[in-house]
């Protein structure tokens, strides 16, 4: 049965898009339909971090506190006051993320985000880096239709109308920022691309031959499942972004790797 959520309309829809190294599209189906981001909106927080770093604001050793409850804005709701929080859903938390009051390098906060998908690493970026930096790193990249307005589980700021969106050509766009190597330093670029390499939770990369580099970043709620992934050395390097919505999670993860299969062929 369609799957029916607060990210779903239940009416199932795959939408694609097929980069080459320098971004061109080279096959689209519905790739400016725009998606619940899910989990591939923590490209552009990572993105953001080594664009602050690289501008000399941040560096990527600097630590953070790390914690399991984050303060609500109390200017989003009538009545509402400081010092009001909340935590994650038992389902949306990485029980590997350190202690509260335990500190963390930017760079492992990073890796956490991308590579298990960690909520909580992701929360504590944004409130470092804030919504501004993480918009600036998808403009720049030319992802128009992507935002990231609220951090992961702040019910609060989804009642005031606060999301996360993206597109499937959008996400091709930012992974061509991330790993094309004219955004930031080679160093940097080197590196982010070894974080992706990493995945935890592949899609598009399952169905990738042995020995074929690859790296991605997926994301999933009820009724959404996406994935976004670079594959292939340098010179024939394909970007690969598939978005879904309406399926059941394994409905949703195959429906994923029969169109990468069916690419990347």
């Amino acid at each position: 049965m369609p799957v029916v959520s607060r990210s779903s309309d239940g009416i199932p829809i795959v939408a694609y898009a097929l980069a080459d190294r320098e971004g061109r599209m080279l096959a689209t189906r519905d790739a400016r339909t725009v998606f619940y981001a899910a989990s591939t909106v923590k490209l552009g927080v990572m993105l953001a971090a080594v664009l602050a770093a690289e501008r000399g604001e941040l560096s990527l050793d600097d630590t953070l506190e790390c914690r399991h409850e984050f303060a609500f804005d109390p200017t989003l709701e009538p009545g509402s006051r400081d010092g009001e929080t909340f935590v994650l859903d038992p389902d949306d938390r990485d029980p590997e993320f350190p202690a509260d009051g335990a500190r963390a390098s930017i760079a492992d906060l990073v890796t956490m985000m991308i590579r298990r998908s960690s909520n909580e690493a992701t929360n504590v970026l944004f409130d470092r880096l804030g919504a501004s930096a993480i918009a600036g790193a998808f403009r720049l990249c030319g992802a128009t239709s992507t935002r990231m307005q609220r951090r992961i589980g702040d019910a609060r700021a989804v009642r005031a109308g606060l999301t996360n969106e993206t597109t499937a050509e959008d996400l091709v766009r930012v992974m061509a920022g991330i790993v094309g190597g004219r955004m930031t330093t080679q160093r940097s670029g080197d590196w982010m691309r070894e974080v992706l390499a990493g995945q935890e939770h592949p899609r598009i990369g399952s169905v990738v031959p042995a020995g074929t580099p690859w790296g991605s970043k997926s994301g999933d709620v009820p009724g959404v499942e996406h994935d976004v992934a670079f594959v292939g050395e340098p010179r024939s390097r394909r970007l690969l972004a598939v978005c879904t919505r309406g399926f059941e999670p394994e409905q949703g993860r195959e429906v994923i790797r029969a169109v990468a299969q069916a690419l990347l062929r």
